[in-house]
């Protein structure tokens, strides 16, 4: 009787070895059937499904009469999607005809908050967090009541547009590009099948699909699903926005074919604002949106802008881009994108 075993293993990146055990009558024998694989395997498995998540904050206040001649809200913020507490968040009482502040405290570590002896008239409850749509809600106060409000915020809405992937390897070969993208691809070019891109480069960037379709960098755009809070970055003049991004993405290690795209997408959005506030994003993007590369390229360079109109300059602390340079070196890959974003702090 014959009993057959095999044993599938991977000893390199283009080497798969499949090894043959075969019993008979006692004896052994052992074969070693090696197989070479040229290329990399397509994607297979299926794309990373993310669930949808609430873009818009919510209130909810239910009130009942005081067993005391006080009124008075408790209430706890937290975060709509994730459920986490928020701390800090500012929550203001405003008379309703004049918007004058009544009484005004900050979240605790929990998310809870209190405003005591409220006296009777009409107010505009706010509550508001750096990052977070705000929310607000208005309240009569013609008795004394007592209330619980449960606040929901959401986070301001990011939506990476047009970010490009360049693909420079040192000879021609077939890549795999994998995006771990926290959020939703509304948009890929060409189609992201699987779980990622496959094609062949060429050493001048040129990309082929497995038709044969000639592409120039691989395209793609979503929502986040967390976001990115920037605290620095730099206000500039919308004239001279152009002049800044030569220097500051030349800085970053693009080259002038991919500088020249970069600009012509943004700068018609942002060179007729009286300021701009530019914030180019590090390792919080690369960690929300993460590439996985095989083979591993030596060069990664991401430049991912996030910018605000301002009608006005302010102050504002200087980014420092030192950590974000690249030099070019051996098999590299550049990407850019940009967000159009929404602080309320600016």
């Amino acid at each position: 009787m014959k009993q057959a075993m095999y044993l599938f293993g991977k000893t390199h990146q283009d080497l798969n070895v499949l090894i043959l055990l075969i019993n008979n009558n006692m004896k052994t024998t052992l074969y070693f059937l090696i197989t070479l694989v040229f290329g990399l395997q397509a994607c297979t498995t299926q794309k990373k499904t993310v669930s949808s998540y609430e873009k818009k904050s919510t209130i909810v206040v239910n009130c009942k009469n005081s067993s005391v001649p006080a009124s008075y809200i408790t209430g706890k913020v937290t975060d709509i999607n994730t459920q986490e507490e928020i701390f800090y968040a500012n929550v203001v009482l405003r008379d309703l005809k004049t918007l004058q502040v009544i009484e005004g405290v900050l979240t605790d570590e929990h998310g809870n908050f209190e405003l005591k002896n409220i006296p009777l008239a009409k107010y505009l409850l706010s509550v508001e967090r750096e990052g977070y749509d705000e929310v607000d809600m208005q309240l009569n106060f013609n008795e004394h009541l007592t209330c619980t409000a449960e606040i929901k915020l959401a986070l301001y809405d990011i939506h990476p547009e047009k970010p490009v992937i360049y693909l420079y390897p040192e000879q021609r070969q077939k890549i795999n590009v994998k995006l771990d993208y926290e959020g939703t691809l509304s948009h890929t070019y060409p189609k992201y099948y699987g779980d990622c891109w496959t094609v062949t480069a060429e050493p001048n960037g040129t990309l082929w699909d497995e038709n044969n379709q000639e592409y120039y960098a691989l395209f793609w755009e979503g929502t986040l699903l967390k976001q990115i809070i920037p605290t620095d970055g730099f206000i500039v003049a919308g004239k001279e926005t152009a002049s800044f991004l030569e220097d500051k993405l030349a800085y970053l290690g693009l080259n002038r074919r991919e500088a020249n795209e970069f600009i012509m997408y943004w700068l018609p959005r942002m060179e007729n604002n009286a300021y701009n506030f530019i914030h180019f994003s590090g390792k919080q993007y690369e960690e929300l949106a993460e590439l996985e590369i095989t083979p591993k390229p030596e060069t990664i360079i991401r430049v991912m802008m996030l910018t605000q109109p301002l009608k006005s300059r302010m102050d504002y602390p200087l980014q420092d881009l030192s950590t974000l340079k690249k030099t070019r070196k051996g098999f590299t890959v550049v990407e850019w994108g940009g967000s159009i974003i929404d602080l309320p702090n600016l």
